[in-house]
């Protein structure tokens, strides 16, 4: 989780291309792993279009190891050629439950649950005890961890102590982007975790010019309970239009209050024309070899 603490194995970091789209996502998702199709209208099209499929998983179920929390948007027919270059889609994630006394700090307090993971700036103790000992600052361990300016992941790869090896495999360009983590807790403890695909324009860190703030496209929520070995349950389909309240709480309460997040429904996405052309001559041509078969 962005929410890297001393008892972590190792981190997840993730990021992404985007997904533009607007309002429509059918996310019909069962309380397990799942895997569901992603639609959206966009201007031009007459119809919701699917453009990507959503899947995440508990890797280590059931196995006797510590379990990790993974998912994959993938991009279908073609879309990614045509949306990446437009938007980017990356990932955001949310504390919004942690029963455990000990959880790590911001600016030197527990912060108010919910919060995001990462808050502005990281987690207290992203460089560790021994850096502090030494004669590190809190702002230097922020800057180690790499965390972001933006409430979500940025970009790929920020170089990060705590980053998952061959990091290439979460990332493709115009065909998909994967999410990963594996947290950790004490024992007889709990934190429940909310996970969302957000859009913002490509290479901008936000989807409307001169505002902070995020198009809100998926999300999903699971939960870890502490323990050996590190448990996760409680999988399941969110609505992000009914996450809104917490959703800003969490950005007030961890140095983002000044960001604000964008319906699904309240915005409509704009592919790039060109690319549109190739793509209605390819299904034009398509349907004609299909009529001389």
């Amino acid at each position: 989780m962005r929410y890297a603490t001393p008892w972590l194995d190792c981190r997840k970091r993730v990021r992404g291309f985007l997904a533009p789209v607007a309002l429509i996502m059918l996310l019909n998702a069962p309380i397990a792993g799942a895997q569901v199709a992603v639609r959206v209208r966009m201007q031009g099209q007459p119809n919701p279009v699917q453009i990507g499929t959503l899947t995440w998983t508990v890797v280590n179920d059931g196995t006797g190891n510590n379990e990790a929390m993974t998912a994959r948007f993938a991009f279908v027919g073609g879309w990614g050629a045509i949306l990446d270059p437009i938007y980017d889609f990356r990932w955001f994630q949310i504390i919004n439950e942690d029963t455990d006394d000990e959880r790590p700090t911001w600016n030197g307090n527990q912060p108010n649950l919910p919060v995001v993971d990462p808050p502005e700036g990281g987690w207290d103790y992203q460089y560790g005890a021994d850096h502090v000992r030494n004669g590190g600052t809190r702002n230097q361990r922020n800057q180690g961890e790499g965390a972001d300016n933006s409430p979500y992941y940025e970009n790929d790869d920020d170089g990060n102590i705590y980053a998952f090896p061959n990091f290439a495999t979460f990332h493709q360009e115009g065909v998909f982007s994967r999410f990963e983590d594996m947290p950790g807790t004490d024992a007889g403890e709990h934190v429940l975790f909310k996970t969302f695909l957000v859009a913002v324009r490509h290479g901008s860190n936000t989807i409307t010019p001169g505002q902070r703030e995020f198009v809100k496209i998926a999300g999903f929520s699971w939960r870890l309970d502490g323990g050996t070995p590190q448990d996760i349950t409680k999988l399941g389909q969110i609505n992000p239009a009914r996450e809104k309240e917490k959703i800003q709480q969490a950005l007030a309460n961890s140095g983002f209050g000044n960001w604000g997040t964008i319906q699904l429904d309240n915005y409509t996405f704009v592919p790039e024309p060109t690319s549109m052309l190739v793509l209605g001559v390819g299904l034009a041509g398509l349907i004609w070899r299909r009529r001389r078969l």
